[in-house]
């Protein structure tokens, strides 16, 4: 039954590129990519609190935080689960979810009626049901709180109550200490990527991907709120989100700009560091029930990437810096172009936080692993233009 896991996620080409990638780990990686993050991370927001506050009022909801050892803006949560094993095979009647649904319940969400793909007729009000994502993989059981039909039909409203997910992530949207923008819940790569950067309120910084904002309100909480931040975003959905993101933090040195970054020469600009968290195959993101990108899509992804890689390095000024981030796992979005930005003339630096592993063929890049760090599978690189 297990081995239906990563088969059933994953194309073959995929796998196999992986076991050439990365060997013997590779079933273990795959396997840890289906689940939940075991640690489950926020960034105190210290534009407005502190840690130890923040944590007192978490304890407080009856929530469970721990600090950080790597940062000191970091408190993450310990995951419930797995809460029941992967053949276990209840006789209750089938809720199917579609995958965004079914990877929220998987974690602890309710699910509500605009993700259910299929009822079991019969299902009524208050019936226990099973829910599965639409290649049968069980996420969680539940307590019907509507019929099959209306499931199937509202367009609003909880269809299932989720009392047993696989796994349990807390929920922290609800709380007071959200809505007042104590904290942003990010990963912990993600938050060491704003550390690698540095930024100081004198440089002129700019976040070429920057909406929905997680990084580009962590750098302003380095600088402190001073100097100021250049973000840019080809989507004006994303950015008008990244704004209400912004207020709700307290963000005030950020000037959002609407434009896709791979134009960024045009506005002449000369930076002193520049965060390029390159669209990427995201692979690394957990949980992945499954994934359809093959290497061709890799490739394709790299080629892009270099669109901006090249934006950003016109735009850098001499001497400057540029960290290049991805949320994926393959070699050539991530040490490919590296190798790229080396051939262009930008040199590798060390980063002050150094707490995943080196990278393929390079050492001073840093790598995140599910299985080996317990976080998404992330990638940094920092670099000067010399």
């Amino acid at each position: 039954m297990h081995m239906y896991m990563y088969l059933e996620a994953f194309p073959e080409e995929l796998r196999e590129y992986y076991r050439k990638l990365f060997g013997d780990e590779a079933e273990v990686l795959m396997e840890k990519l289906r689940e939940p993050v075991e640690k489950y991370y926020i960034r105190v927001n210290t534009l407005k609190t502190s840690r130890s506050k923040l944590m007192q009022i978490l304890r407080k909801e009856g929530l469970k935080p721990k600090r950080s050892p790597h940062l000191k803006e970091g408190i993450y949560f310990d995951r419930e689960g797995p809460n029941f094993p992967d053949d276990f095979d209840p006789t209750l009647p089938i809720v199917r979810a579609n995958k965004f649904a079914a990877e929220s319940v998987y974690q602890g969400a309710m699910l509500y009626a605009p993700g259910v793909l299929q009822a079991h007729k019969k299902i009524r009000p208050g019936d226990e049901v099973q829910i599965r994502d639409p290649k049968g993989l069980l996420v969680g059981i539940g307590i019907a709180r509507m019929s099959a039909k209306e499931m199937i039909l509202s367009n609003r409203g909880i269809a299932v109550e989720v009392i047993l997910p696989k796994f349990r992530l807390p929920s922290l949207s609800e709380l007071q200490g959200f809505r007042e923008g104590l904290f942003y819940a990010q990963s912990l790569p993600s938050m060491v990527t704003a550390r690698v950067l540095e930024p100081s309120e004198e440089e002129l910084v700019v976040d070429m991907a920057a909406a929905p904002g997680g990084k580009t309100s962590h750098i302003a909480q380095l600088m402190q709120n001073r100097g100021e931040i250049i973000a840019l975003d080809k989507s004006k959905n994303r950015l008008r989100k990244m704004e209400e993101e912004l207020k709700r933090l307290g963000v005030k040195n950020v000037r959002l700009i609407h434009m896709d970054s791979r134009k960024l020469p045009e506005l002449e600009l000369k930076a002193d560091k520049i965060l390029l968290d390159a669209p990427c195959t995201a692979l690394g993101i957990r949980p992945k029930l499954w994934e359809n990108k093959t290497p061709k899509d890799i490739e394709a992804t790299a080629r892009y990437q270099r669109q901006f890689i090249n934006a950003a390095i016109k735009s850098l000024r001499k001497d400057g810096i540029l960290v290049y981030s991805t949320c994926t796992l393959s070699y050539e979005e991530n040490e490919g172009n590296v190798k790229y930005m080396l051939k262009k003339g930008l040199k590798l630096e060390e980063q002050d936080i150094f707490i995943g592993s080196n990278g393929i063929g390079f050492n001073s890049v840093q790598r995140f692993y599910p299985h080996r760090h317990m976080t998404q599978g992330f990638f940094i690189a920092k670099l000067r233009k010399v």
